[in-house]
C-alpha cells in the first residue's frame, strides 16, 4: 500500500487526519498494523452492496447510506434471542410483502391483457378494481 492512489478512501482520511508529526514518527511496521486495524474497524470496502447517495430536499442537503453483506466483524455484536426473533420476522413479513405485491401486479396485468390461465376460476380482483375506479 506504498502508492497512495491504490490506498482505500478510509486509510487516506486517516492520514489525513492524524498529525504530520506523528505520521512522520511511525515506522513501516507500525503503519502497516495502523492501516490494518483502522480497515477492520471500517470494513467499508467490503460490502456486496454500498448504496450512498445525498439529495437536495428544500434548503439543505441530506444523505442515505444502505449497506449489505456478511458481518465478518472479528467481534460480533451480543444481540438477545428476542431481538433476533424479531428481525427475522420482520424480513419474513417485508418479503412476504414484497412477494405479494410482485403476484398482485402480475394478477393484474393479466388480468388486463384478458389472459385466462384457469377457465372459471378467478379471484374477482380485476372487476373488483374495475368498480371502484369509476
Amino acid at each position: 500500500m506504498e502508492n497512495p492512489n491504490e490506498r482505500p478512501r478510509v486509510i487516506t482520511r486517516f492520514y489525513q487526519s492524524l498529525d504530520e508529526e506523528t505520521a512522520a514518527t511511525l515506522t513501516a511496521e507500525q503503519k502497516q498494523a495502523v492501516e490494518k486495524a483502522v480497515l477492520e474497524i471500517s470494513l467499508s470496502s467490503r460490502h456486496r452492496i454500498d448504496v450512498r447517495r445525498s439529495f437536495p430536499f428544500l434548503t439543505r442537503r441530506y444523505y442515505f447510506v444502505f449497506l449489505f453483506g456478511r458481518d465478518l466483524r472479528r467481534y460480533p455484536r451480543h444481540e438477545s434471542a428476542l431481538w433476533r426473533v424479531a428481525i427475522t420476522l420482520l424480513l419474513a413479513l417485508a418479503i412476504l410483502i414484497c412477494l405479494s405485491s410482485v403476484f398482485i401486479a402480475l394478477y393484474l396485468i393479466k388480468s388486463a391483457l384478458g389472459i385466462d390461465i384457469f377457465p372459471n376460476f378467478h379471484l374477482g380482483l380485476w372487476d373488483w378494481l374495475m368498480q371502484h375506479h369509476r
